[in-house]
């Protein structure tokens, strides 16, 4: 399942002097969800679920765009900005699927995944001023590797005191055997009753 987290109401102050809207103060952006994308929102499929209860607040279909297979398309605004003469307009078809029940982003998807070389794991936002719509996206937090939270397991291990040993040979040597998960292991006679095994 789909982590999702949205801000209902918090809000950004823009910058001026950045679109040509506005008379050089800046305005409100309004956060409105995100959601961190799931293997199949950045494969082959091409779409992205939008989680409904955010598709309906903040996406509505008419009643012809929603029976539509062709839906509607929704244009979004960089919200980092374009800058150095990149496209910063993304447009998105969006349309419900009722075979699903799921509200979708389909066409130009895709070309969003590749070009913010977008995987599975990363965190894509979505945030409004008045009319326009900005989209965001970033990088899940690297990894840790788990050796180097994880110390290594010991592993007690208890022998009896007089344990027999069945080959010959290896009692002639003095050694002792014990057998732990499929593998033998040769123990020396003077070994202490106690070993600590680190995995």
């Amino acid at each position: 399942m789909a982590t999702i987290v949205a801000w209902e109401s918090r809000s950004l102050q823009l910058q001026g002097g950045g679109g040509g809207h506005g008379g050089g103060g800046g305005e409100r952006r309004e956060y409105m969800f995100e959601k961190v994308v799931t293997p199949s929102d950045v494969g082959k499929l091409n779409r992205l679920v939008v989680p409904k209860h955010y598709a309906e607040k903040y996406f509505p279909l008419g009643p012809a765009a929603r029976t539509s297979p062709a839906g509607t398309v929704l244009c979004f605004e960089d919200a980092r900005g374009g800058g150095g003469g990149g496209d910063s307009t993304w447009r998105f078809r969006y349309s419900y699927w009722s075979s699903s029940q799921s509200y979708v982003i389909t066409k130009g998807w895709s070309r969003y995944v590749r070009d913010k070389r977008l995987a599975a794991g990363d965190t894509v936002s979505f945030c409004r001023a008045g009319a326009r719509l900005f989209i965001d996206c970033r990088k899940r937090a690297a990894s840790v590797s788990s050796s180097s939270l994880v110390p290594p397991a010991l592993i007690k291990v208890q022998l009896p005191p007089s344990r027999p040993v069945v080959d010959e040979e290896e009692a002639a040597c003095g050694r002792r055997c014990l057998r732990l998960f499929g593998v033998d292991l040769q123990l020396r006679a003077d070994a202490s009753p106690a070993l600590d095994l680190q995995l």
